[in-house]
């Protein structure tokens, strides 16, 4: 007998704030991290954050990886939060998310190919020439 690995996939999320419990459905949520080694999450609607007594592991193994990608130590982002990307020094990809977060949020190249997946995943690109255009032009990029 098999299990389905969806059972154990999180579908909601119910936050404690002061004396009443919040509930979020995961399509709600724009990104979870790490401030200080406390997790927070961040909602899509109003860019509130919450206290989450969760680890990112936890909660990357938890939620949907068709939804939920950790593009690195301190951020597990949602897709539809993602916003654009672009190439940045050392082969890194500085991501935009909304809502915003008050630091500028990177992918290091080591992430690039399963970023490259779980972006195309579900859209109209197939194999897109995207990603191999932003890694080719590496080597002529400039900062100034």
């Amino acid at each position: 007998m098999s299990t389905n690995p969806n059972n154990s996939q999180y579908r909601r999320i119910i936050i404690r704030r002061a004396n009443e419990y919040v509930l979020f459905k995961t399509d709600d949520i724009a990104y979870f991290f790490l401030e200080n080694k406390t997790c927070f999450m961040v909602d899509r609607i109003q860019g509130i954050k919450y206290l989450i007594p969760k680890t990112l592991r936890e909660l990357s193994i938890s939620l949907d990886p068709a939804d939920f990608y950790r593009i690195n130590k301190k951020y597990l982002v949602h897709i539809e939060s993602l916003r654009k990307f672009k190439l940045c020094v050392a082969g890194r990809i500085e991501v935009e998310l909304y809502p915003a977060p008050k630091e500028k949020v990177f992918i290091n190249q080591v992430r690039m190919q399963d970023f490259k997946k779980w972006v195309t995943r579900g859209s109209n690109e197939q194999e897109t020439p995207l990603f191999e255009d932003i890694l080719e032009s590496q080597s002529g990029y400039s900062d100034y």
